[in-house]
């Protein structure tokens, strides 16, 4: 099975291509340019013809709004035309559950000036919140002491997250237990925050 997912849930954005269960391709873009000006010419660049593929996978957020909705729309369509399969992700779901730290665990993002978070305790998680100021408890990492091993923040900060990579890997195991994947038009960004 092979499967394309892609994440716009921040200004760069990033695609990736898992064949089988196996991570083949990853392609990250930090441009000023639109996400729908680049595609076109990355797919070419890439090899990628979207009707190749068996099964589609978006990130719904957490994120910028606008970069998502356009993502998330151009995934939706494609995977309507084509008739196959799209299985949506969440990217603090995709942290808590790939993070190798024993619970509790709090993977939280950045969008502006908005910390949004879950609480992980074992395999259950809450709902996504938006940080108010609340004291958090969890299980984290201290780098004190640290560096005469050789570790710092720069050895253990990737400059982003591959949402999509372990979305695309998400989507082969939700794959596996529901091949028709989810309505397309039940699709839709996380909304956390209402509307101003």
């Amino acid at each position: 099975m092979r499967i394309f997912s892609l994440d716009c849930s921040f200004s760069f954005f990033n695609f990736s291509v898992v064949e089988e269960g196996k991570l083949v391709l990853l392609h990250y873009e930090d441009t000023s340019k639109k996400t729908l000006q680049n595609l076109p010419a990355l797919f070419v660049k890439e090899g990628i013809k979207l009707e190749g593929f068996d099964a589609f996978a978006v990130s719904v957020g957490v994120g910028y709004l606008t970069s998502l909705r356009i993502g998330v729309t151009f995934m939706k369509t494609v995977a309507y035309l084509l008739g196959k399969p799209i299985v949506p992700y969440e990217n603090l779901l995709l942290l808590g559950r790939f993070m190798r730290i024993l619970p509790c665990r709090i993977p939280y993002l950045r969008v502006s000036s908005n910390l949004f978070y879950r609480v992980f305790d074992g395999e259950e998680a809450t709902e996504v919140r938006l940080h108010k100021g609340e004291k958090l408890k969890g299980v984290g990492i201290t780098l004190r002491g640290m560096e005469s091993e050789g570790i710092t923040s720069e050895t253990l900060t990737l400059p982003f997250f591959p949402f999509s990579a372990y979305g695309a890997l998400y989507a082969y195991e939700f794959l596996r237990e529901k091949p028709e994947g989810v309505d397309p038009f039940s699709v839709e960004p996380l909304y956390i925050k209402p509307p101003v």
